[in-house]
């Protein structure tokens, strides 16, 4: 077999600074898993540290390859391993481009931030007679390989069974307090290749607030920066102002 593609431990998930560690499966999760034929399409699949590595299936007419990938969880293998119990002892968790995160403890000044910008996003939307509603910690299916729990996320379509549907959002904030790498790196692409029209991250320690608009398949092309204490206008909602006073 002629190698085709890049080796196995050289494909890790690169995570530096700020960004959360994912949840490394088990032994269990993986028989699991590949009992509920989440592995057909790989010709073989194993656990190496927590993660999952496999050999693509081929076509007849390609080259014999044994190079080996890294298997990404999609959604409804994310959702079975939750039922099964298999993050019970982490807490909240959500999928992130076929990683799974543990869900930060929420201490006070992110929980304050997080519930008084909700408040102010709903008085806003009101004082404009909008129907868009305003969802807190609410997982939204972006999938294949994504099942993220954004602080606020803006709806058209909040109710209904599972996750809040990708294609309803019309906004994503995060509230940023030790995972501003994370947030504005590895959640911002994912909400881009997801065409999320808006995504705001809250920067509590830069006192800072990130836009992003214009997604593309490789993130979103207009960035910008306003203080925090500024007056935040979407660009994407018409008539959307936010006061950003007192969040720190």
């Amino acid at each position: 077999m002629r190698d085709c593609g890049r080796k196995a431990l050289m494909n890790a998930p690169f995570h530096p600074g700020l960004r959360p560690d994912f949840i490394r499966l088990t032994v269990d999760d993986f028989l699991l898993l590949k009992r509920a034929g989440a592995f057909s399409n790989y010709s073989k699949s194993e656990l190496l540290y927590g993660e999952l590595w496999g050999v693509p299936k081929q076509s007849d007419d390609e080259p014999e390859c044994d190079s080996t990938f890294p298997i990404k969880l999609r959604v409804e293998d994310f959702e079975r391993l939750d039922r099964a119990g298999a993050f019970s002892a982490v807490g909240k968790t959500e999928l992130v481009d076929g990683y799974v995160y543990p869900m930060s403890p929420q201490h006070r000044p992110h929980g304050f931030a997080k519930d008084e910008f909700a408040y102010r996003l709903r008085r806003a939307l009101e004082a404009m007679d909008s129907s868009i509603h305003v969802a807190t910690e609410q997982s939204v299916d972006f999938g294949p390989h994504s099942e993220p729990q954004p602080d606020i996320v803006l709806t058209s379509e909040p109710r209904g069974d599972g996750p809040i549907p990708g294609a309803s959002v019309l906004m994503i904030v995060e509230i940023s307090s030790n995972t501003l790498s994370f947030d504005l790196g590895e959640k911002a692409q994912i909400y881009a290749e997801a065409d999320v029209q808006e995504y705001w991250v809250v920067d509590l320690k830069g006192k800072l607030l990130h836009g992003h608009s214009g997604p593309m398949a490789d993130g979103y092309v207009e960035r910008k920066q306003l203080a925090l204490g500024e007056l935040a206008a979407s660009v994407t909602i018409s008539g959307l102002v936010v006061e950003t006073t007192k969040l720190v």
